[in-house]
């Protein structure tokens, strides 16, 4: 893959989480910031939830609850 190409994955890959973020009605209504302020450590993308690796082994997600991203420790 050239340098372009990775350019244009890239964004499509920020749009997509983008897109996953703005499920939240409390993003979309402004009470949660409208990007997620952990996207650098986002790992995976599911359903209704997010994980992400802030440091090697350090693991945490966010579940999407009652419209809003609640942060939990992961195990």
């Amino acid at each position: 893959m050239d340098v372009e190409g990775a350019r244009q994955l890239r964004a499509r890959i920020d749009q997509h989480q983008l897109v996953h973020w703005r499920r939240a009605e409390a993003v979309r209504a402004g009470l949660q910031e409208a990007i997620d302020p952990d996207a650098e450590y986002l790992v995976r993308c599911r359903d209704t939830a997010r994980e992400y690796e802030p440091r090697p082994g350090q693991r945490f997600a966010k579940q999407l609850v009652a419209g809003r991203w609640q942060a939990t420790p992961l195990t």
